[in-house]
């Protein structure tokens, strides 16, 4: 279990530190990405002189041992995620953690799944346990308050920039209610927003799941490199299958909007 206590020890502090610098999303990014990935590579070294269909260790395969690593260090970060991000995460880091959980999710379940082919399954399963415990309470996590009675019916902090439509309910970022002259239409809109298609929810969910193909890939730098780029591609992909293409009811408000963001040099461009 060499590999597994290293990828804790190095990644858990390394997400900790980092979120002083670079905020809860990147936390959460780096600890769910970081210790399965360490510990996969590590444990790949490991495995390294003991890989081999007749090897058994204390009567399990070096490879399951290897997989067991890889896929509690998954299990550790979401633990440590969820135990970092209760009741505390902004509006701008609620929405980035939404769009970049899945597809590295994926990812640590497709490294475990290389060692143990019955890890995909377990993953997929871990998948839907996450999935069903977002449709249950979209809003867990999220440290919000009413928005002031001007603005209208939403939920809103204290100096976020972005907004969504999150099981039914408008969150809007503090500083967006500041500073956008047109912060209430904006609300307005939201609410008259129509809710995204089921084809459109569920090829999103599929889209996020991409980075599983690296299971497919012989184990190595060419699994770490094509997973990281694929679970990128599919943050990206998902994010825009989200925020693009919607019909917005109110599409002045929304360029406005847009083009607020852009100024502010989001990483998201959000559109209602």
């Amino acid at each position: 279990m060499i590999a597994l206590v290293m990828g804790v020890v190095i990644g858990i502090p390394v997400a900790f530190i980092l979120r002083k610098l670079l905020g809860k999303a990147s936390e959460a990014l780096i600890a769910i990405t970081g210790v399965p990935l360490i510990t996969y590579t590590l444990a790949l070294q490991e495995l390294g002189p003991f890989a081999g269909p007749n090897v058994s260790i204390e009567g399990f395969s070096p490879e399951f041992i290897a997989g067991t690593e890889t896929f509690l260090g998954l299990i550790i970060a979401l633990t440590y995620v969820e135990l970092r991000t209760r009741k505390g995460l902004r509006i701008d880091d609620f929405i980035q953690i939404g769009f970049i959980s899945l597809p590295y999710i994926s990812l640590g379940i497709a490294l475990a799944s290389q060692f143990w082919p019955g890890f995909l399954a377990v993953g997929i399963a871990l998948i839907g346990i996450v999935v069903a415990l977002s449709m249950k309470n979209p809003l867990r996590g999220l440290n919000v308050k009413p928005c002031p009675q001007e603005i209208g019916d939403c939920l809103t902090d204290e100096d976020s920039l972005m907004g969504a439509v999150i099981g039914g309910a408008v969150i809007v970022g503090g500083r967006t209610l500041r500073e956008f002259p047109k912060a209430r239409e904006l609300v307005e809109c939201m609410k008259r927003a129509g809710k995204p298609s089921s084809l459109r929810k569920a090829t999103g969910l599929l889209v996020s799941l991409l980075p599983l193909l690296a299971v497919l890939l012989p184990p190595g730098d060419i699994t770490v490199i094509a997973g990281l780029v694929a679970a990128y591609i599919s943050t990206l992909i998902g994010a825009a299958l989200v925020t693009k293409g919607q019909p917005a009811p109110c599409p002045e408000v929304a360029r406005e909007y847009r083009e607020f963001l852009r100024k502010r040099k989001r990483k998201i461009d959000v559109a209602v």
